[in-house]
């Protein structure tokens, strides 16, 4: 009990440092290569959906990385769809211990598109440490995070995919 209070106040406290570092570069995107897209792998969502989303933007599927987080899960396996985490993937002091989690953070992908509405540390610590260039995501999660806040409800995939295709138009990254 008392590592998993040290782990997430470690964790807050590099959510934070994260977020005060971040510099928004959306204007290096002129269009977009590789896209991330982080789920809560707790609640229900549809992988094809987001493929459906790559492909709708213009992302080959080579170029798409998904990570998910599940909360509770003992052992965690990666699939040909999408990469885990869990609760376990971080040390006492907020290290990741998870290579592919520390892939996925230190890779520079052009969009990073923060599927999940639950305000859930875990998931936050990893999108604010992400090294994307553009970050979107929900209005429920810590709008500090994120560079593009999209007001869908995260169990309409098809408003958040349109309403994302709006927004990436206008600013001129598609």
């Amino acid at each position: 009990m008392i590592f998993k209070g040290l782990k997430r106040n470690a964790l807050k406290k590099s959510v934070e440092s994260c977020i005060k570092k971040r510099k928004p570069q959306s204007k290096q995107v002129s269009s977009i290569k590789s896209l991330a897209v982080l789920i809560d792998a707790s609640q229900s969502v549809n992988i094809l959906s987001v493929v459906k989303l790559a492909n709708e933007l213009g992302v080959k599927s080579d170029h798409l990385t998904v990570m998910g987080y599940k909360e509770d899960q003992k052992e965690i396996s990666d699939d040909k769809d999408a990469a885990y985490y869990n609760d376990k993937s971080f040390g006492v002091g907020g290290s990741i211990k998870s290579t592919s989690l520390n892939k996925f953070i230190n890779k520079d992908y052009d969009v990073l598109i923060n599927f999940y509405s639950d305000d859930r540390l875990e998931l936050n610590y990893v999108a604010a440490a992400s090294q994307a260039k553009f970050k979107v995501g929900f209005a429920e999660v810590d709008n500090r995070i994120n560079d593009l806040i999209i007001g869908a409800a995260s169990d309409n995939t098809n408003l958040f995919i349109s309403e994302l295709k709006k927004y990436l138009k206008i600013l001129q990254i598609i």
